[in-house]
């Protein structure tokens, strides 16, 4: 492989190619660095003609590396990597006027948990920060995040990959929810009754990320799965009024609980908690802002937890 020379190379030129290289799309790219569409283009140009190579070519709606880019990528990262760490050294972060849209994946009971918290924090603190959120399930996580599309995600179970850590941030257990004045519910809900009432839970390539089905049915039991939803949001509006009951993660349980008029039980089935990991690629680890909005994060974890004592445990994690 030839040696890649950074050394004579415009910053700003390796930035546009990293935003490049990571998006897949010129227009992408510009629109996250917040330049022109000409002026990525033109910033190509200098580059191909620096290391007389086209870097890139169409495919599809979008651009895909050549050799030469692929073999360039990691020490550009590195090199960027090294370069915003002595600047992160050299100065704090400003956050009254630092600006940057941070992309995640963020799984929706931790979402309902969270983002009220940590939007206060950004509206009192981080004016210019922005969150865009993407649909947890329709995400490649581990790819978007090596590609640098995902700056961060939290979920129920780790991601493996080269290049990405993960941080267990707290547990999560279930319990069973239904409308208060529900007809088939007494005061204590027994096995019996928990498996005979009609339930709502997420579509299978979901429930498989849980413990929910696996436990239930190695304790020789079937749940009544009468409508499945792509997205935990979408229980407690349907369990509050009709006579379907729900397995659901306590904390988000109990958020929603005065919302839409639901009852709450213990599950008759024991039912393993599962643990939330936060996502994130290493070279982000030593980013100021990056770990400026994990820490946030977790401080909104341990905030918001309290009332469940999930607090005590998130701060073993």
């Amino acid at each position: 492989m030839a040696t890649i020379n950074l050394r004579n190379v415009d910053l700003n030129l390796l930035i546009v190619f990293d935003a490049v290289y990571s998006t897949g799309n010129i227009s992408h790219a510009a629109r996250q660095l917040a330049l022109s569409q000409p002026a990525v283009s033109n910033a190509l140009t200098r580059l191909r003609e620096h290391f007389d190579d086209p870097l890139f070519v169409r495919a599809g709606r979008g651009v895909k590396p050549t050799l030469r880019s692929q073999q360039m990528i990691d020490p550009v990262r590195e090199a960027l990597r090294l370069i915003r760490q002595q600047f992160d050294g050299d100065r704090s972060l400003d956050l009254a006027s630092y600006k940057r849209t941070f992309r995640i994946v963020i799984v929706d009971p931790l979402e309902a948990m969270l983002m009220p918290t940590l939007m206060r924090e950004i509206t009192a603190h981080a004016p210019q920060v922005a969150i865009e959120s993407r649909p947890p399930w329709n995400a490649n996580v581990t790819d978007d995040i090596i590609a640098g599309t995902l700056d961060l995600a939290c979920y129920t179970f780790p991601v493996s990959a080269p290049g990405l850590v993960f941080k267990t941030i707290c547990p999560c257990d279930h319990i069973i929810v239904a409308r208060r004045d529900h007809p088939g519910i007494s005061a204590r809900l027994d096995v019996k009754t928990f498996l005979s009432l009609d339930q709502v839970a997420l579509i299978p390539e979901l429930r498989g990320h849980t413990n929910i089905d696996r436990d239930i049915t190695t304790r020789g039991g079937n749940r009544r799965i009468a409508y499945m939803v792509n997205k935990v949001w979408s229980m407690p509006g349907i369990v509050g009024s009709t006579d379907l009951i729900a397995v659901m993660p306590r904390r988000f349980a109990e958020l929603m609980a005065p919302k839409f008029n639901l009852q709450i039980h213990e599950s008759p089935v024991p039912i393993s908690p599962q643990d939330y990991h936060m996502i994130w690629h290493e070279r982000n680890t030593d980013d100021s802002g990056h770990k400026w909005l994990r820490d946030t994060l977790l401080k909104a974890i341990h905030a918001e937890a309290a009332p469940t004592g999930l607090a005590a445990a998130a701060a073993a994690c």
